[in-house]
């Protein structure tokens, strides 16, 4: 039998001691399921489904100690602290509205293959929750909003919006792992949302593509590693900001550009070393690609392809300047700009008194002429400045 005394500080349950004052615990006992009050009254004893359900219904800190493989899933509703030591197959919130809602994992979990949630919903404008150190098998997010995941294992999360008037929006996951081990399991799926951010956290080890964005606006990576996937990170309609990004040995690519996908690379993102080569692939006329000058880019397969693109990158340069010699006696100088497509702009500035009008023409993907209408008696330089 345990039995929770207050108002002490620091309880001792099982020989271990916790800093927290908890008014309910649920946990199993000789075959037996009990859920009581901090004063040691009976809440429910025996049915696994109803002594959890009435013991978090009872509480506003409650303890969950042991295996609860449960046929429905439990409801959480306003205003709830839940420390799970053990594992509960199936937790949702989807009353609406529903607020102020922490669930922390206590330790390590030891049962049903080492989770603490076996499958998580939240939907119905659930919002202004937290889960900490918790490992969860099945993450679903539909219409919810305002959620922290800090320091959680998932094997798989989905966020999908019933539509762009009920998406799920403002999700973080801080320090998280989330790890797709089942034959081509996706680590992260994104159908409609908004405002997804990922800050310090490693998706590694997907077996199908490690993130599958759709319809998704302002979804963000932060100091984050994408490492040994399937696929890296696959983008339609959707615009992602990855910063501080590692990636590394993604098999297939890591980084697929559909319809209507907008990315862009900063602070020292590194997007290279794919196991195909196929570093980036865009697959539309419709995607648009960004790159600063401290970001790092292999392979871009199909980049001909897109709408637009703007690198400071010096292997994929969009704009340049320079200065060349229009040589004594000649009227013209083919510079070799050496930028990744042909420029849509080129500026030129004498250095000295030009003898004619100067023009550009012949402008390549490689290469442009700058002409003066009248051959110099001395060298004449030219400043440039070419755009694509």
């Amino acid at each position: 039998m345990y039995v929770l005394i207050r108002p002490v500080d620091r309880k001792e349950f099982e020989g271990r001691t916790f800093p927290h004052v908890y008014d309910v615990i649920v946990y199993q006992e000789a075959g037996h399921y009990y859920a009581k009050d901090a004063y040691g009254n009976v809440i429910c004893v025996d049915s696994s489904t109803g002594c959890l359900q009435e013991g978090i219904n009872h509480g506003k800190h409650i303890y969950i100690k042991g295996e609860f493989g449960i046929p429905t899933p439990i409801n959480i509703t306003n205003s709830k602290t839940i420390y799970i030591d053990g594992y509960v197959d199936s937790i949702q919130v989807t009353d609406q509205y529903q607020i102020y809602i922490d669930i922390i994992g206590i330790g390590n979990s030891y049962y049903v293959d080492k989770f603490h949630i076996g499958n998580l919903y939240l939907d119905n404008n659930a919002n202004r929750i937290t889960f900490r150190n918790l490992k969860i098998r099945n993450a679903t997010i539909k219409f919810a909003g305002f959620i922290l995941f800090d320091s959680c294992d998932f094997r798989h999360v989905e966020l999908s919006g019933y539509d762009w008037n009920r998406p799920p929006y403002w999700i973080t996951f801080l320090r998280s792992w989330i790890q797709n081990t089942d034959p081509n399991g996706n680590g992260i799926d994104i159908n409609t949302a908004l405002h997804i951010l990922f800050i310090n956290s490693a998706i590694t080890h997907n077996q199908g593509t490690a993130v599958n964005i759709s319809n998704g606006r302002f979804i963000k990576f932060v100091n984050t590693s994408i490492e040994d996937n399937g696929a890296g990170m696959s983008i339609d309609t959707a615009d992602v900001v990855m910063e501080e990004v590692h990636t590394y040995a993604n098999r297939d690519y890591t980084i697929r550009m559909g319809p209507n996908s907008i990315l862009v690379l900063k602070d020292h993102t590194e997007i290279a070393n794919t196991t195909s080569g196929n570093d980036i692939i865009v697959d539309s006329t419709s995607a648009e690609l960004i790159i600063d000058r401290t970001s790092w880019v292999g392979n871009i397969v199909g980049r001909e392809k897109l709408r637009y693109f703007k690198s400071d990158f010096p292997n994929y340069l969009t704009k340049r300047s320079d200065v060349d010699i229009i040589k004594a006696g000649s009227t013209s100088v083919t510079v070799t700009h050496w930028m990744a497509c042909a420029p849509r702009k080129v500026l030129v500035t004498p250095l000295q008194q030009p003898p004619g009008q100067l023009w550009v023409s012949n402008i390549t993907a490689t290469s442009f002429d700058i002409n003066v209408s009248t051959a110099p008696t001395t060298d004449l330089p030219v400043a440039w400045y070419a755009e694509c």
